[in-house]
């Protein structure tokens, strides 16, 4: 199996985790920012506790410029630095994906994709023609024409060709000249020649991001999609409907292929009107559905069923280590129409594997999975992934050691739903401190997943 971890770390860029401060006086060097630092060491431990193949990284910033282009300014600056940083911490063989623009105007992003290519092979599904020009399709460029990457994006990717043998996609093609598919369109209807672009749901809103990487000791295809929704609940809702109707992932997914869809959706698990406009033709809950199923599902509609499947945290400022809810939430996790926004859904072809295993909420604060509870909620998805909190620590020798020293589990240890008393003295001040949660919140606002598919 592929293991995928997927993240929307909020508004990366290269300030996140290279940031440079003042130049200090009588000096000429502007060093890096401990906040930077403490949130590249929040990546850092979440990237080596449980090594994916896949790196998904959404809401990379892209600079101005049209959709299908590379993403430039501090998002490619960014993306560039981490994968450094990646083949540091993780060796030479992890690659990136070039970034492109999706989207137009004021919600314009770009989706990072990081790889381990000792396991995968990207194939693309599109290609690069240089310059300024957009990603598009291989045979709408044609494979003579096909341009590769130059200045820093020109070592994100491996030297070589795509393998043939079982490999149908853009087989025996330069990977330094493939790209990701940004646009996607519907069915041919005469008298046009060509479908017309499908849209998410408007034509301004930020499209999927697809990407296909052959895994040649699974002989199968794995096509990933990620995406990032309007965070306007509407939009959000009929945007991920729409990736329905792309025809790579649904009609056209072949046995030999499994198809993967990533992201923040923007629609609440526990929504159920906004979370069946959706998913439902997804799940195949609609006629001509897609019959992918869903990781993340609503629990009971009550604390602290709910915290099981929360994705999204507070602003430090309105965090809280209180017990009200229960562990594993507290009072650290968004309560409103956003709590559990991000999702995976896969699919599998005949021949591909499956099913999906171990999807595991990435939890950097109480740490994962959620087993510290001996009486838990009935059916409450506790996880497969093991990550510690990336708060400060009780030391060892101390009653709680390794548990997170801003939200003790009492008595000793992991024997009941711990957090503290509201109002005690001095927990506040410590929880939100630069050691312990704001760390996490500053890195990003969501917490991510992870799944072998």
């Amino acid at each position: 199996m592929a293991r995928i971890l997927y993240w929307n770390i909020q508004q990366f860029g290269i300030n996140k985790i290279n940031q440079l401060g003042k130049r200090p006086r009588g000096g000429n060097v502007r060093p890096v920012t401990p906040q930077a630092t403490w949130r590249s060491e929040v990546i850092r431990t979440t990237l080596t506790q449980n090594t994916p193949d896949i790196f998904v990284v959404v809401e990379t910033s892209t600079g101005g410029g049209a959709p299908g282009t590379l993403v430039s300014a501090g998002g490619a600056s960014g993306a560039q630095f981490l994968l450094g940083q990646m083949r540091t911490w993780l060796g030479n063989h992890w690659m990136l994906v070039p970034s492109l623009r999706l989207g137009i105007g004021g919600v314009q992003e770009g989706i990072s994709v990081f790889y381990n290519s000792n396991v995968l092979n990207f194939t693309g599904p599109w290609g690069w023609q240089g310059n300024a020009n957009p990603a598009n399709s291989v045979a709408s460029i044609g494979a003579a024409n096909l341009a590769n990457y130059t200045g820093a994006w020109a070592n994100c990717l491996p030297v070589g060709n795509t393998p043939a043998g079982g490999n149908t996609i853009n087989p025996n093609i330069p990977y330094r000249s493939l790209a990701g598919q940004w646009q996607f369109r519907g069915p041919v209807v005469a008298p046009a020649l060509v479908g017309a672009p499908i849209v998410f749901p408007n034509n301004f809103n930020r499209t999927p991001f697809l990407t296909t990487f052959w895994d040649a000791a699974n002989a199968r295809t794995i096509k990933l999609m990620s995406f990032h929704a309007s965070p306007k609940k509407g939009q959000a809702a009929n945007g991920t409907n729409a990736l329905a109707n792309v025809l790579e992932m649904t009609n056209d997914l072949a046995n030999d292929e499994v198809g993967v869809i990533v992201g923040d959706f923007n629609v609440d698990i526990f929504n159920a009107r906004f979370r069946a406009i959706a998913y439902d033709r997804l799940l195949g809950n609609l006629p001509a559905g897609a019959a992918y199923t869903r990781a993340i599902n609503p629990t009971a509609n009550q604390w602290p069923d709910k915290g099981y499947v929360c994705t999204m945290i507070r602003s430090h400022k309105k965090a809280k280590p209180w017990d009200t809810n229960g562990y594993p939430g507290y009072e650290y996790v968004i309560q409103d129409h956003y709590s559990s926004v991000d999702n995976v859904l896969t699919r599998y072809g005949a021949n591909a594997g499956g099913p999906a295993a171990n999807i595991t909420v990435v939890n950097r604060v109480t740490g994962a999975p959620y087993n510290r509870d001996a009486n838990p909620p009935v059916n409450a998805p506790q996880g497969h992934f093991a990550y510690d909190t990336a708060m400060a620590q009780f030391p060892v020798g101390h009653a709680n050691a390794g548990l997170p020293s801003a939200l003790p589990l009492p008595p000793n240890g992991p024997h009941g739903v711990g957090g503290y008393n509201p109002g005690a003295i001095g927990a506040l001040t410590r929880f939100k401190g630069w050691a312990n949660y704001r760390r996490i919140r500053s890195t990003s606002d969501h917490m991510a997943l992870i799944i072998e598919v």
